[in-house]
């Protein structure tokens, strides 16, 4: 997912990011146990200011969302899995299974 950024109908690679998503965990697991003192940081920024920047999300038509009524249209959290052929979709707060897509040729036949 890293190397170049996201394509629709990709797959992510379920090792690489579980890997990474339970460094980040222990990490902060780590965090929350020593508090910020007992924390090694190798590298220092200096001049730095926070910024945003774009992240995977899917936009769609939702069913059986707990916040989004039925039909409406939505946009999920960041995306950090998605298969499309199987038909799923991970996002940070939940799966998703993803139906037809607006560029599916079956949609546009």
């Amino acid at each position: 997912m890293m190397k170049n950024d996201f394509e629709v109908g990709s797959r992510t690679e379920l090792s690489d990011l579980a890997d990474r998503l339970r460094g980040l965990a222990l990490a902060l697991e780590e965090l929350n146990s020593l508090g910020q003192g007992g924390i090694q940081a190798d590298v220092c920024i200096t001049d730095w200011v926070l910024a945003k920047r774009t992240v995977p999300v899917l936009v769609g038509r939702m069913n059986g969302h707990p916040t989004i009524e039925d039909g409406n249209i939505g946009a999920t959290t960041e995306i950090f899995f998605i298969d499309a052929v199987a038909g799923l979709a991970r996002s940070f707060n939940r799966w998703y299974r993803l139906g037809p897509g607006v560029t599916d040729q079956s949609v546009l036949q």
